[in-house]
């Protein structure tokens, strides 16, 4: 009996210093759960553009703009996580080759999901 009390009073000023520091606990949380996103989406152009440039050495140019989901298809085994051509924040991938396909530009735009900000994570190629 003397122990089942310990862990309620254990358990009852881990409670209180929690409903205490509710705040700082929510924000730390939040700012795991953005940096993971941020890491993984770059994770996930770095693989994306790695394939590219292996594409571009095989065939000696990258894939045409509009036949970017079809290539990712392709290539990456799809996840029932989420869709191979979005990032973790849950925004479409922006993907452009250049006119004769010699070079492209990939971007996530970022947590804010407008393209063109200062939180947006870009790949170029070569």
């Amino acid at each position: 009996m003397f122990e089942i009390i310990r862990r309620l009073i254990v358990a009852g000023v881990a409670l209180g210093v929690i409903a205490g520091n509710s705040d700082e606990i929510t924000k730390f949380y939040d700012d795991i759960v953005s940096e993971t996103q941020r890491i993984a989406t770059v994770g996930d152009l770095r693989s994306i553009s790695n394939m590219l440039d292996y594409e571009f050495m095989k065939r000696g140019r990258y894939p045409k703009t509009e036949n970017f989901e079809k290539w990712m298809e392709k290539n990456f085994k799809e996840s029932h996580l989420k869709a191979l051509v979005v990032d973790h924040w849950g925004n479409e991938l922006v993907y452009n080759a250049t006119k004769k396909q010699k070079g492209f530009i990939l971007v996530s735009s970022g947590p804010d999901g407008i393209i063109d900000t200062d939180d947006d994570l870009k790949y170029t190629g070569p």
